[in-house]
């Protein structure tokens, strides 16, 4: 998963919940980093969880297109080839 953290973590979290539903028709491994990680490790440990991942689904909200994390974590998943599954996370959401 992918998204915004500063604006956007509700979102996520709401998502994940979804999934957790025994009636929900996705499933969803959230490999999110927990906590604040030195960039350098920060990057290792996102290119090894998106290694493991099938495609990346990432959380989209207004300001999305400005977060440095989703940026990175866009390009280190087309780097490895993923599938990318944008949810646009707001019904004004264009």
């Amino acid at each position: 998963m992918s998204f915004d953290f500063d604006n956007d973590r509700k979102l996520k979290d709401f998502i994940v919940m979804q999934a957790r539903r025994a009636d929900s028709p996705f499933n969803i491994i959230d490999l999110s980093l927990k906590a604040a990680t030195p960039q350098r490790e920060w990057e290792t440990k996102a290119a090894k969880a998106i290694a493991r991942s099938r495609a990346v689904l990432v959380m989209v909200g207004p300001q999305t297109y400005r977060a440095p994390g989703v940026l990175k974590k866009t390009a280190l998943a087309r780097q490895q080839d993923k599938k990318f599954i944008q949810i646009i996370g707001y019904k004004d959401g264009a």
